[in-house]
Parts: C-alpha cells; sequence; structure tokens
C-alpha cells in the first residue's frame, strides 16, 4: 500500500513539473483560466475579443478618420479596460451592448460593443475620448 501511494505522489509531482517546463506553461495558463472563470469582467471580455473578426460601424470608421486614431487602440481597450456594466445594455435581445472604459497614458476612452451571442458578431458600435480636441459631427 505504501508503495503504491509513493508510485502516486512520485507520478504526480513528475507531471507537475512537466506541465509547468517549458514555453508554454499550461498549468500557470490552465490556473489563471480557473480564477478569472469568476470574474465577470474577464468572461465579458473574453467574448467581445474577437480580433480580426470584430466590425467596425461607419460612425467609428468616420470617428477614426476625424481623430487620426487606430483601430488597434479602440482593441486595445479589451486587454487594459474594464466592463461598465451600469452604463452597459446587457439584458436586450438577441444582442447585449457593452460599455468597455480605459484610462491611457493620456486620454480615457470609452467604447461601445454590440456582442450578439447567436451569430457571434461583435460590433464595436462608436466610441469617446477625452482629449482636448475638436468634436467630431459625423
Amino acid at each position: 500500500m505504501l508503495r503504491r501511494l509513493l508510485y502516486f505522489v512520485f507520478g504526480f509531482i513528475l507531471s507537475i513539473l512537466l506541465l509547468s517546463i517549458g514555453p508554454n506553461n499550461k498549468l500557470k495558463q490552465t490556473f489563471i483560466a480557473y480564477i478569472n472563470y469568476f470574474d465577470i469582467d474577464k468572461r465579458v471580455i473574453y467574448h467581445l475579443d474577437k480580433g480580426d473578426k470584430t466590425i467596425f460601424s461607419e460612425l467609428v470608421e468616420c470617428q477614426i478618420e476625424c481623430y487620426s486614431f487606430d483601430k488597434k487602440k479602440i482593441l486595445n481597450v479589451l486587454r487594459i479596460g474594464e466592463v461598465n456594466f451600469k452604463k452597459s445594455e446587457k439584458n436586450t435581445k438577441p444582442c447585449q451592448f457593452y460599455i468597455v472604459e480605459s484610462q491611457e497614458r493620456d486620454y480615457f476612452i470609452s467604447v461601445k460593443f454590440k456582442y450578439c451571442s447567436k451569430s457571434d458578431i461583435v460590433e464595436v458600435v462608436s466610441f469617446s475620448l477625452d482629449i482636448d480636441q475638436e468634436q467630431c459631427h459625423c
């Protein structure tokens, strides 16, 4: 019985070492995924972060031109921003609207996303900047 327990403990420790060594630390990724599961901000941002599949509305395209802004900066709000649930419309059907806000070094950005769960489409509806620049009229 003691021999089986020692084999089990040795195998358990060896498997943890193998999972945690290397460029892709599977143990750390899994642990962080379990912790983030209970954070509602992370879950919403996970669904909004579609990368190249994100659609930009005509209003956003106009705002990007007017502010001389970049689409990557708008989507960067998903990495460092937080969801403002007070301003979001999360109970609308079939699509929900979420406001994600972030404070950058020299500006504050608020981005409105439209998420349709059935079609799994994410659209950037609008964004606003808190900078000393003329307002765009799109």
